[in-house]
């Protein structure tokens, strides 16, 4: 009997609202209010519980979903954003030549370019160009303790096609002597000598500029002749 009384105890302070119906003939007035009072609040506790699962076993539902939501979001983002364009490299200013420079402590300085069909300053001692001839006057003055000498490899004159033209040392030497051509002419230090070169050139060329060199081993310098 004990151990009955101790279950029917038992049951109504874990399942009242279990209890209340079971004991119900057996209550009297006051017993029975009690009962229902006490079975009402147990069964307020026990559906507060199972709401209170259900939530959280919502959330630990829903948080993958937020979770993968939120990575679609950022990948999205990340897609549609914009690449910045690459910045454009500014082009190289142009060196502006001029008419003078020094190679190897050689100074050169073109004076005047001319433009001809032919040369010579007289009917038998002519030459004519098969093109144009480019007739440069040009000082060279050697300021290396050796004297040097100037060939044709000396001067080059290159148009704006990268095309490279040796001087008519023949032409020259026939239309001008030897007296105003400057090359296979040894110059001695401290010295300086005036002369003429000629380029056969097509008449189609442009944008020329004398490429030079003080002697057979100096540096080669640009020089503006237009």
């Amino acid at each position: 009997m004990d151990g009955l009384k101790a279950l029917r105890i038992l049951g109504w302070i874990v399942v009242p609202y279990v209890m209340i119906f079971v004991s119900w003939k057996g209550l009297k007035g006051a017993g029975k209010t009690f009962g229902i009072i006490w079975a009402v609040i147990g069964a307020l506790i026990v559906i507060g519980n199972l709401n209170k699962d259900d939530s959280i076993s919502t959330k630990t539902a829903s948080a993958p979903v937020v979770a993968d939501q939120k990575n679609e979001v950022k990948a999205e983002t990340k897609k549609e954003e914009p690449k910045a364009s690459p910045k454009a490299t500014p082009a190289p200013t142009p060196v502006e030549l001029s008419k003078e420079g020094v190679s190897s402590d050689v100074k050169i300085t073109v004076i005047s370019t001319e433009t001809k069909a032919e040369i010579g300053d007289n009917q038998i001692l002519k030459a004519k160009a098969q093109g144009v001839f480019k007739v440069i006057e040009l000082t060279v003055a050697n300021n290396q303790k050796d004297a040097i000498i100037l060939d044709s490899n000396s001067f080059k004159l290159i148009d704006d096609q990268n095309r490279e033209f040796s001087s008519s040392t023949e032409a020259e030497h026939v239309a001008f002597g030897p007296d105003k051509t400057i090359l296979l002419k040894k110059l001695n230090p401290g010295l300086s000598i005036t002369g003429l070169l000629a380029f056969d050139v097509p008449k189609d060329a442009k944008g020329f500029y004398l490429q030079a060199q003080g002697g057979m081993l100096g540096k080669k310098i640009k020089l503006k002749v237009e």
